[in-house]
């Protein structure tokens, strides 16, 4: 039985023989710091028990040279991304690798710049914090054999690459459901743009909440937006501007959220008294709001994490047991939303 498993072992089966995890291997087999002797020498004692993984691993480690990792991200700014870097930082901070950031800025040009570079470098794995659709980078790096993790969310379960996302159709139905449960039959929703699946999925649920509740969806409260404070600025703006405007709010993150809560407040409309707001993602300033505001969370942290064990597998020459990981999203109620008000909203 021992050799059947040697011939097919990999070193997360090393690391289960050793009661050790895989990075610990991996800075065995690459003589870094940060493993006690008694430790080291055990691992050791397992390797030579299954020569053919050492031996296999020792090949793949020779060949890189760089110990870094590149994270491509849309841009530097917002709590969402934020916080996935924190769950990227948390799980590379004992791995011997360093973490190279590059931000796209949503711009073709500097995403192939960022491509050139990294083929005329040296990288071990890349992180694509992008929208799932601009994720042309996917093709080249499988191409080239260089190990990545798509961060992002999908309807398509059968892409050939990995990926890592959350319940986001969950989270726009829970949203929805949730003001329904209050009373509200006028939900405004702002969402991202409407070619990305993320937002499409979240309008999904929306909409499926609301049909469900036997409540007409009207496109006059749907309102297709981008990522920033500003535009929860511009599209509140207009919801509140309609004949029949809405009681509640649904804003596609957080950040957006902090635009309705500023218009809002400029037009002397109380949260939740007048107006219900709910938000999206959960990121770290959402509680201090005034009033905190409710919101649906998503494990950022846990996805940062997440995402770099999948890549560290990949690098380690590992079979994942699925390309694609979909983390829960749920709920969290706050103070921003009560039951809707009788009567009109206050004049600006």
């Amino acid at each position: 039985m021992r050799e059947k498993l040697a011939k097919r072992s990999t070193m997360a089966q090393i690391a289960k023989e050793a009661g050790v995890s895989t990075t610990t291997v991996s800075k065995v087999l690459n003589e870094l710091p940060g493993v006690g002797a008694s430790t080291r020498v055990r691992i050791r004692q397992v390797i030579e028990q299954f020569d053919y993984v050492q031996n296999h691993a020792a090949r793949h480690l020779r060949k890189r040279q760089s110990y870094l990792i590149d994270l491509v991200i849309m841009r530097l700014e917002g709590g969402y991304d934020v916080g996935i870097m924190h769950g990227i930082q948390d799980a590379l901070e004992e791995s011997g690798y360093r973490l190279v950031v590059f931000s796209t800025n949503e711009n073709e040009a500097s995403q192939r710049l960022w491509l050139r570079r990294l083929l005329d470098q040296s990288t071990d794995g890349v992180l694509l914090l992008l929208p799932f659709e601009q994720i042309g980078l996917a093709d080249t790096l499988m191409a080239q054999s260089i190990p990545f993790v798509a961060i992002g969310d999908r309807n398509e379960p059968t892409a050939a690459f990995p990926s890592i996302g959350s319940t986001i159709w969950l989270g726009g139905y829970s949203a929805t459901e949730y003001l329904i449960s209050l009373g509200h039959r006028r939900i405004g929703i702002i969402t991202f743009p409407l070619h990305l699946t993320t937002s499409r999925a979240r309008l999904s649920g929306y909409r499926e909440a609301l049909e469900r509740a036997g409540i007409p969806v009207d496109p006059a409260l749907i309102c297709e937006g981008t990522y920033l404070l500003g535009d929860g600025v511009k599209q509140t703006r207009y919801l509140l501007d309609q004949p029949d405007p809405p009681t509640a709010i649904f804003a596609g993150n957080d950040a957006q959220a902090a635009g309705v809560y500023q218009v809002l407040y400029e037009r002397n409309i109380r949260v939740p008294d007048d107006m219900s707001v709910i938000g999206f993602d959960d990121v770290t300033y959402t509680a201090q709001m005034s009033p905190p505001l409710t919101t649906i969370h998503q494990p950022l942290v846990e996805i940062g994490k997440t995402a770099v064990n999948m890549l560290l597998r990949l690098i380690a020459g590992e079979q994942l047991e699925s390309n694609h990981v979909e983390l829960s999203t749920s709920l969290v109620v706050r103070k921003s939303c009560a039951p809707p008000r009788s009567g009109p909203l206050p004049r600006r």
